[in-house]
């Protein structure tokens, strides 16, 4: 008599929990005040707000829009970059600034 082992056995990836929290924000070089650059991106729906998780694709939502604030204003020729600096453990600050192309 034979026996048959029959298994199988499933992996499930799962993606790593969002543990990096957002410490800090600043604006440089806008020459627009912080409360009018937070109220755009509100409404806008982009969600990049000091103690929120932190999301590379928000915050690249938030430089388009920014950009697009600072050509409203009558700013061409400067663009929006961003840095992010990481804060040990598990923290960043990012920084927008406007600088000339």
């Amino acid at each position: 008599m034979k026996s048959l082992i029959v298994g199988a056995m499933l992996l499930f990836a799962q993606p790593e929990a969002q543990t990096t929290v957002i410490r800090s924000i600043k604006y440089q070089n806008f020459k627009v005040s912080v409360d009018e650059l937070a109220h755009r991106l509100k409404d806008r729906g982009v969600r990049v707000a000091v103690e929120q998780f932190y999301e590379p694709q928000q915050v690249e939502s938030a430089r388009q829009v920014l950009q697009e604030l600072l050509e409203e204003k009558g700013r061409k020729g400067m663009e929006v970059k961003t840095d992010v600096r990481q804060i040990p453990p598990h923290s960043i600050e990012v920084t927008f600034r406007a600088v000339k192309n």
